[in-house]
């Protein structure tokens, strides 16, 4: 599931440039907790920073056009919009976290 939401937000992704994305996304540090090899802590704290970076694209006016294309596209049926795929970052995230746990 995550690499098909991947896949699907690639074109919006990839409208950052590589240093603008890895500077955000690396240099939080939520991404990587220190010292700690708990995966779920893991899991849980690079969730976070995906979705705050997507809501950081949805909140971008400049960024509404590009959006509207990727979520028209047909093999977003179960994705229809930011929000939805926000929704299905979470969902994972739990599901990681569930499968872990149990």
């Amino acid at each position: 599931m995550m690499l098909s939401l991947t896949l699907l937000l690639s074109p919006i992704v990839s409208s950052y440039t590589i240093p603008h994305f890895k500077q955000n996304f690396l240099s939080d540090p939520s991404v990587h907790v220190a010292g700690s090899e708990d995966f779920i802590d893991q899991t849980r704290a690079q969730a976070e920073a995906l979705k705050e970076h997507l809501w950081s694209i949805a909140r971008d006016p400049e960024n509404t056009e590009m959006i509207n294309r990727v979520f028209a596209e047909k093999n977003t049926a179960c994705i229809n919009n930011m929000e939805d795929a926000i929704e299905a970052v979470e969902a994972a995230t739990k599901l990681v976290q569930s499968q872990v746990l149990n």
